[in-house]
């Protein structure tokens, strides 16, 4: 068989499903290339990716628990690859700087409660129901040490709060916007008349942070008694401010 390009194809070497007929009933061929170059050169840098992607993970996870319980100034290189099992060169490889790898940590932790408390509560039909769900999911994410430290961003608040910079900047963007998020559902869970007249929407979000803020130092400290205190307090605040409540 003749190719228009001048190659010759042996019959029979050409698989019927690399056969092609257009509309005209003219056939073409699909050349598959053995031992392509360039198409072996992507595979090996997909294949490159994918190992790279899965020991960013692996690091980054480590990374998250330890910082949870230690801070991000206890995050070394030698630190994560003593607890990760990988090669210390290869952290800084993946990362290029210490200050990536914290970055990065953080980031890790806020995707980790955000799948395990946000987004559930998120997806309740009513503001005032997916507020209450929001505090109930991270007293549940505290208490369960999903984190070994309890809530990163509490924890780093505290450690980054007199050192001004890239990553207090990071850790102040989300704590902010934790804030926010109550504040709007306040706003929202209002307008569809669901809060009391007279309900100081901003008095209440900073009632419920400081509850949680409160709790986290009891979670560490070993005293149930202060962090049960602080999640009855959050309920009894958001009861009492419910117009359905009696």
């Amino acid at each position: 068989m003749k190719l228009r390009t001048g190659r010759t194809v042996e019959a029979g070497v050409i698989e019927p499903h690399n056969l092609l007929l257009n509309i005209y009933g003219r056939m073409y061929i699909i050349l598959q290339i053995p031992n392509d170059p360039v198409r072996a050169e992507m595979e090996t840098v997909d294949k490159r990716k994918v190992r790279g992607d899965r020991a960013r993970a692996n690091i980054v996870q480590h990374a998250t628990q330890i910082a949870s319980l230690e801070g991000l100034e206890g995050l070394t290189f030698g630190r994560i690859a003593a607890s990760a099992g990988v090669a210390r060169g290869n952290i800084q490889v993946l990362f290029g700087d210490r200050t990536a790898l914290q970055l990065a940590t953080i980031e890790n932790g806020v995707a980790l409660y955000t799948e395990t408390v946000v987004v559930p509560a998120m997806a309740l039909s009513s503001p005032l129901a997916r507020l209450a769900a929001l505090v109930e999911g991270w007293f549940s994410f505290v208490e369960q040490r999903t984190l070994p430290g309890g809530c990163l961003i509490h924890a780093l608040s505290n450690e980054y709060r007199t050192r001004p910079g890239e990553i207090r900047d990071r850790v102040e963007h989300h704590r902010l916007e934790a804030r926010r998020r109550i504040v709007d559902l306040l706003r929202e869970a209002r307008q569809a008349e669901e809060l009391r007249a007279g309900v100081d929407v901003e008095e209440l979000a900073f009632e419920l942070t400081s509850f949680q803020s409160s709790a986290n130092v009891a979670a560490l400290m070993g005293e149930t008694d202060q962090f049960e205190l602080a999640r009855r307090a959050s309920r009894q605040r958001l009861a009492a401010a419910s117009k359905t409540n009696k």
